[in-house]
């Protein structure tokens, strides 16, 4: 399937780089993403690091207030699309769908549009919100969808498959057998839904700072990612 919303970047941009496809965005406030495997604390760490981006902004002088986002990229989407938060995920992470929750779709009266679509809805929305800067923007593979934004840092949380069972086995009160495939499924998904718009490209080019969570604490991440921030000037 054609990924539309490279497409349309590509038209935009009227260049016929095979790799970017992107025009270069550079006249835009700053925007921070992060990317993490299952069981790594991303809400938590983007939640800190847009408040202490803006405190640092205050003491500066500055008066811009940095803001996170993720599960608003889904309901706004779904809103455009006309569809429940929770399908427009579904969809867009491929999540594998019984035999009667198709018949049921088949048979709705209910908009229901291609994987193609949802995807590309959810770019659109993903773009949008990093045009209007100061933004941590955590998942959704906005790393990639972001990549023609010159004002960006894009951040990798990872940790062992093993230590991230552990966590998930705490955290959501469930068996090791049961976290280890619920990590195993929802690293499969969010693989699946990066490689829509990551095509071919090595995965780890997209990222200029990665994190293993096991090793390191939450404030930690945060500072190192400060760091890089205020060396760019995004405070």
């Amino acid at each position: 399937m054609n990924n539309l919303f490279l497409k349309y970047m590509r038209e935009r941009s009227e260049k016929s780089d095979p790799i970017s496809h992107h025009a270069t965005i550079a006249h835009t406030k700053p925007i921070i993403t992060i990317s993490r495997e299952y069981g790594c604390p991303g809400d938590r760490i983007a939640e800190m690091l847009a408040e202490t981006l803006s405190k640092k902004n205050h003491l500066n002088g500055g008066m811009d207030e940095w803001k996170w986002i993720s599960k608003e990229i889904l309901d706004d989407s779904a809103h455009k699309l006309k569809m429940t938060p929770s399908l427009v995920n579904e969809i867009a992470h491929k999540k594998e769908r019984g035999f009667f929750d198709n018949l049921a779709l088949f048979f709705s009266d209910e908009y229901y549009p291609t994987d193609g679509k949802v995807q590309n809805t959810i770019a659109g929305m993903i773009h949008k919100t990093a045009e209007q800067g100061n933004v941590v923007i955590l998942g959704r593979a906005a790393e990639i969808i972001t990549q023609n934004f010159v004002n960006a840092v894009h951040i990798k949380l990872f940790a062992p498959v093993e230590w991230r069972n552990e966590i998930v086995s705490i955290n959501e009160n469930v068996s090791m057998s049961t976290a280890k495939k619920i990590c195993a499924d929802n690293d499969r998904q969010r693989e699946s839904f990066r490689n829509y718009f990551r095509g071919d490209r090595d995965p780890l080019s997209f990222y200029d700072l990665t994190f293993n969570c096991k090793t390191l604490s939450d404030e930690e991440v945060i500072e190192m990612i400060l760091i890089l921030a205020e060396s760019r000037g995004f405070v």
